[in-house]
């Protein structure tokens, strides 16, 4: 498999060390990367508050002691709303990952973990957090977070212009702002984003 061209960093966070070394030898194996491994959330997440932490994408099982993998999905969309979240699942863990993608991860894995299936996931993800562009990654700024929080309650963008008495052509900068600095590229990946930012609740779409 061709290798990456720039190295990028890859956090796996899982208490199982047998999940830890399979994912850090196939990875960096195939592509060029680093993977560093937290067996609990917590330690991420600390690293990840650190500006000059470089990540591409977190890797992170679902079920963890103290801080799981769905609480530290809503605190890395908190932090870092732009970073493609991979969850592993665990036999009987679907659903509850399947919960997981609607609150904003990118996929899910299930366990035991298999190169092939692992694989093409992780270079979609990476490919993707390349697309993004200098304002990638800055945070949202009140009325950004307005909007967002609109089209995921289905507004089009007429409707958003009415409702903040601005133009449509103001609120269609919004829209491109915000799918750069989320990485997202669809309507429905910008509501996970809202999701995910608590602007809105899953249970009300």
């Amino acid at each position: 498999m061709e290798k990456s061209v720039k190295k990028v960093n890859i956090f796996c966070v899982d208490d199982d060390k047998i999940s830890h070394k399979l994912v850090k030898l196939t990875l960096e194996k195939h592509l060029n990367c680093a993977v560093i491994c937290f067996d609990n959330a917590n330690d991420c997440l600390n690293t990840l508050k650190d500006k000059k932490t470089q990540c591409s994408l977190i890797i992170t099982d679902i079920k963890m002691p103290d801080m799981d993998g769905m609480a530290l999905l809503s605190a890395v969309k908190q932090l870092r709303p732009w970073l493609p979240v991979l969850i592993v699942s665990g036999y009987g863990n679907v659903q509850l990952a399947v919960k997981a993608v609607k609150a904003g991860a990118m996929d899910f894995v299930e366990k035991p973990i298999v190169a092939d299936i692992l694989l093409p996931l992780v270079i979609s993800a990476l490919e993707r957090s390349h697309r993004a562009d200098e304002i990638a990654g800055k945070p949202l700024t009140e009325s950004e977070k307005q909007i967002l929080k609109l089209i995921a309650d289905g507004k089009t963008n007429a409707e958003m212009a009415s409702l903040l008495h601005r133009s449509i052509r103001t609120v269609e900068r919004h829209r491109y702002v915000l799918m750069k600095k989320l990485n997202a590229s669809s309507p429905a990946e910008l509501t996970k984003a809202a999701i995910a930012l608590g602007l809105t609740s899953p249970e009300i779409r």
